[in-house]
């Protein structure tokens, strides 16, 4: 039996150049697609290219920029007219690149979920609320797991915060939906970081291919998949839940622990205030160091 490959740099370009393709959202002068994609690999696959994964980030993110000018230029005219009838659209609008460019992430599977050569994608596109309905955006969220010729995906539509037009009346100027709203400082087996929030509510935890979070930690298994969840309201209060089977505490003090059953976590637990400074710790193997920005 032929040893597996792992999948290389083009592969991993091709596999992401598909997500874009097939996710495509039309609007009525342009149409927009995912801008952030977290890939996943076998951890053996990603120890063979993890030397040269910051190139493989690198060139995926400039070759999406010029499949999406080929496009609009209409060198790939055929493929344009396919993406219509799939979308039902007599004519697909223009694609945009997002304002902030194309986020890409490439990690190791530390689940359990992919065989070798396999690639687990997850991709995320802010959809906006149906103009004629009103209603909420939302985020979608589309896992997909290619490999030894088959592609299986799953969509998730989750409803965002409410809009920064809605909370004009709250006092924080920084509101935006670029400005900071507080930083997460932590070491994990992969080193220190620093994660800004930006966005209303994170999830935080080690991920996965059928798992997705804001925040990726590498470590301990007692880590969850989701470990806890984080909310800024517009009064620019913060609140935690855990989501967990180990369990979070805030300064030391347990929050509300996530609902279980048999079968394992079956829904958050009950939000918890946080300070504006605190120490986070998922069960008792990693802290967190939260810091709300400054009004």
């Amino acid at each position: 039996m032929a040893a597996v490959k792992a999948p290389s740099g083009r592969r991993i370009w091709k596999a992401v150049r598909d997500e874009l393709m097939l996710n495509l959202y039309p609007l009525p002068y342009s149409t927009i697609a995912p801008a952030v994609y977290h890939v996943y690999l076998h951890p053996e696959d990603f120890e063979s290219i993890e030397p040269v994964a910051p190139r493989i980030v690198t060139q995926v993110q400039r070759a999406l920029a010029d499949e999406v000018q080929k496009l609009n230029r209409g060198l790939e005219r055929s493929n344009r007219r396919v993406l219509s009838r799939l979308l039902d659209r007599e004519t697909l609008p223009p694609l945009e690149i997002p304002p902030s460019g194309w986020e890409i992430h490439i990690t190791a599977d530390r689940n359990g979920e992919l065989d070798r050569g396999q690639l687990g994608i997850v991709s995320t596109l802010a959809v906006p609320a149906p103009v004629e309905y009103g209603g909420t955006p939302t985020t979608r969220i589309v896992k997909s797991v290619v490999g030894h010729g088959r592609r299986t995906a799953t969509t998730t539509d989750v409803p965002q915060a409410a809009a920064a037009s809605k909370a004009t009346s709250a006092p924080l100027a920084r509101s935006g939906a670029d400005s900071e709203r507080a930083r997460l400082t932590y070491q994990d087996d992969q080193g220190p970081h620093v994660f800004v929030m930006r966005k209303e509510s994170l999830s935080v935890g080690r991920g996965g291919s059928s798992a997705w979070v804001d925040v990726q930690i590498v470590g301990s298994s007692k880590v969850s998949r989701e470990h806890f969840r984080l909310r800024c309201d517009p009064a620019g209060h913060f609140y935690i839940q855990d989501v967990s089977l180990w369990g979070t505490s805030v300064d030391g003090t347990p929050i509300p622990p996530a609902v279980k059953t048999e079968d394992g976590v079956s829904g958050p637990g009950a939000e918890f205030p946080l300070p504006s400074r605190a120490q986070i710790r998922l069960a008792d193997v990693l802290v967190i160091e939260f810091e709300a920005a400054a009004s």
